[in-house]
């Protein structure tokens, strides 16, 4: 599996330096064929990473850049259940020269809006090294995030930089939990979390119990249903009926939920399960 992902993460590299050389649907195809060893079927899916290799491509995703935007989403959260739920923003700029530090508090988190990981977390406002910041969302800015796994919803986005309000748990530990969501209702939970610097992960189904199977990380011990774990799934699926299919992303810090995003094509379809049996399964929640 590590040869898969490396001979995959170069694969992307070249493409999205040189996108002329292969069409949307050869990409997903090749992508698929190195993650998973077998011919992706793009006209009948039948595992969840299939569907969402076969729809992620489809220009009928383009319009859903307002979901996918990290500020534009904000308007339908706050629309669909409420401006409790969202984090306060503290700017939203055009590029990084545009963000005045010194009106900025001690601690926040700055985000590119128009893909996934283009994030600096910042605790301590003095150490920010901020040329090198600077730097990368530069960079950041200059790309298109569609070119990376050709997901047509990141396509039109409008780059920018957001700047959260840095969310503080008492125990220091931001709870993260990501709620697949089918035809408008959770299938499955993945709870995320940071153990010494590394991050872990659980499935739960929405009973709660915790299920034998891995998705991109290895489990961790002691986990069970949250306090707030029915809210999150009302919340979630608030947030997903208009969808066939997404991913509602929240934060639970010290009790409260806090919306983090909307992602309609989970690690991009190529995320093998293990056992593999629980890709068609979870597709079973799409009808395929």
């Amino acid at each position: 599996m590590k040869i898969r992902i490396l001979i995959k993460v170069i694969l992307i590299k070249f493409f999205e330096r040189f996108p002329q050389l292969i069409t949307d649907e050869a990409h997903s195809k090749l992508l698929f064929k190195v993650m998973f060893g077998y011919t992706l079927d793009l006209k009948n899916p039948k595992t969840m990473n299939e569907y969402i290799c076969a729809t992620k491509i489809s220009d009928a995703k383009l319009p859903f850049d307002i979901y996918t935007d990290k500020y534009e989403v904000r308007k339908y959260v706050e629309r669909t259940i409420g401006k409790g739920y969202l984090n306060d923003v503290l700017g939203i700029f055009d590029s990084f020269d545009e963000i005045n530090f010194d009106k900025l508090p001690d601690a926040f988190a700055l985000k590119a809006t128009h893909g996934s990981s283009f994030n600096i977390i910042v605790p301590d406002k003095s150490r920010l090294d901020v040329v090198g910041a600077k730097r990368k969302f530069d960079r950041w800015l200059q790309e298109n995030y569609y070119l990376k796994d050709r997901e047509k919803n990141y396509k039109n986005i409008k780059p920018r930089i957001m700047c959260d309000a840095f969310l503080s748990p008492l125990d220091g530990q931001l709870e993260e939990y990501k709620l697949f969501c089918f035809k408008g209702k959770v299938g499955f939970i993945q709870h995320n979390k940071l153990i010494g610097g590394k991050r872990f992960s659980n499935i739960f189904n929405t009973a709660w119990e915790i299920l034998p199977v891995k998705y991109g990380y290895s489990g961790f011990a002691d986990d069970s249903k949250p306090e707030n774990g029915d809210e999150l799934i009302t919340v979630a699926e608030k947030l997903a009926a208009p969808f066939e299919f997404v991913r509602v992303d929240l934060y639970d810090v010290d009790g409260k939920i806090v919306f983090s995003e909307l992602t309609f094509h989970s690690g991009g379809g190529l995320i093998p399960f293990s056992p593999e049996s629980y890709d068609r399964e979870f597709g079973k929640f799409l009808d395929l």
